[in-house]
């Protein structure tokens, strides 16, 4: 019995699963042949979008750039403030820079581009500037020049009536340029002297030993030296806010004497009021110059 029902069951049959599977994967297959080309025509797609992105930024970089805004005009340095603006210039006139860069050529390139290495070599070459920067702007094209001028701590003068015909500078500087006196007279050093001094004796070695004699008789009187005359080298006079002094040679004993001016300054008070200066110009002796009575 048993055997029979062996024989007639019926067996699995592996052909119908084969064809199912079969089917399904060709089936699977095609959808990734139709993902595959989807995928490849919009990776071609997005390409030709960039390429044409990309063309159209290039195309228009390029007609920006050629805009005629972006370039300084070929008579700028000719007609410069029209296109140059000068920041924080007190003693050099407006008209000296622009002269200064009057003769450079205007390359033909967008400003960005414009090199400002030769406008600053220009601008060195005047005296009072110790620093300077070149600013560029485009759209319109201009510059814009900041100045960080010499600060002037001694003006010479020839006459009381006259403008400074040169000044000393903190950083040791002489500057004798007649373009570069415009400069204000208040609580600055006054040097006089004469014209053939000027020409001959009056130097950075000079300046400095005469700011050094300054600084001491304003140590000493505690008051600030309004000028100091040196017109005559073996008898000068220096004038503080009190009175005259006459110190004589600015010799070796000239410090000694100036330590005396402590003691004198607070008799004046006491004195008579037609002092005309205080001599020092005697080594070890004191007087009082009166002036004379009309």
């Amino acid at each position: 019995m048993t055997e029979y029902n062996d024989i007639n069951k019926p067996k699995y049959d592996d052909t119908q699963d084969d064809f199912t599977s079969v089917k399904h994967s060709v089936r699977y297959k095609k959808r990734e042949r139709k993902i595959r080309k989807k995928r490849k025509k919009l990776s071609q797609l997005k390409s030709f979008l960039r390429f044409v992105v990309v063309v159209v930024l290039i195309v228009l970089s390029y007609f920006i750039i050629k805009m005629p805004q972006w370039y300084f005009p070929s008579d700028a340095f000719n007609h410069p403030e029209n296109h140059i603006e000068i920041i924080n210039n007190k003693i050099i006139p407006d008209y000296v820079i622009y002269d200064s860069i009057r003769d450079l050529k205007i390359p033909k390139r967008p400003i960005f581009l414009v090199k400002t290495k030769p406008i600053m070599k220009k601008l060195y070459k005047i005296p009072v500037i110790k620093k300077a920067y070149v600013r560029r702007y485009g759209f319109p094209a201009r510059l814009q020049i900041i100045i960080r001028e010499r600060v002037p701590i001694a003006i010479i003068k020839t006459d009381f009536k006259k403008p400074p015909v040169a000044f000393f500078t903190s950083d040791g500087v002489l500057v004798t340029n007649k373009r570069y006196m415009n400069i204000p007279d208040q609580n600055i050093l006054k040097i006089i002297t004469t014209p053939k001094d000027l020409q001959k004796n009056i130097t950075v070695k000079k300046i400095q030993e005469i700011e050094r004699v300054v600084k001491a008789v304003e140590t000493y009187s505690n008051e600030k030296v309004e000028y100091i005359d040196i017109r005559k080298s073996n008898d000068v006079f220096v004038k503080i806010h009190t009175i005259n002094i006459r110190l004589g040679v600015l010799d070796s004993t000239v410090y000694e004497r100036i330590k005396r001016i402590y003691t004198i300054l607070p008799q004046i008070s006491n004195v008579d009021s037609r002092i005309k200066y205080i001599d020092l110009s005697w080594d070890k002796v004191n007087y009082l110059k009166l002036q004379k009575v009309k």
